[in-house]
């Protein structure tokens, strides 16, 4: 599904949980942002670690993720969930869902931003 070079980042409002259930169900790299240790850092000073590093795809909730790739361009390529305040096993269960149709179109696709609603 992903290549081994990349990885993928969970923005900071997706709890780690989140990155351990998609790692072990998917045996994708799969990194929250506490574990890299942006857990206070800014959306852009995310977004400049992941151009650095290049084969990412963040997962965030936030906007502003969107209006940075859309200005910045990729890397990182974004998959922006449109899913409303949820606990963990809901977030999950409609990451489950999506998250290996929207990896295949960022891959594949000439799009640098899948929105799943």
């Amino acid at each position: 599904m992903l290549p081994d070079n990349w990885e993928i980042w969970l923005d900071v409002q997706i709890s780690p949980i989140i990155a351990k259930w998609m790692a072990e169900d998917t045996g994708l790299n799969v990194k929250s942002s506490f574990a890299l240790g942006f857990k206070s850092m800014t959306d852009q000073a995310i977004y400049q670690q992941a151009k650095v590093y290049g084969n990412v795809i963040l997962i965030s909730k936030d906007t502003d993720f969107v209006e940075i790739v859309n200005r910045l361009g990729s890397p990182p390529k974004l998959i922006n969930l449109k899913i409303g305040n949820c606990d963990n096993r809901k977030l999950w269960q409609f990451l489950q869902k999506h998250i290996g149709t929207a990896i295949q179109m960022l891959l594949i696709a000439d799009v640098n931003i899948v929105e799943i609603e």
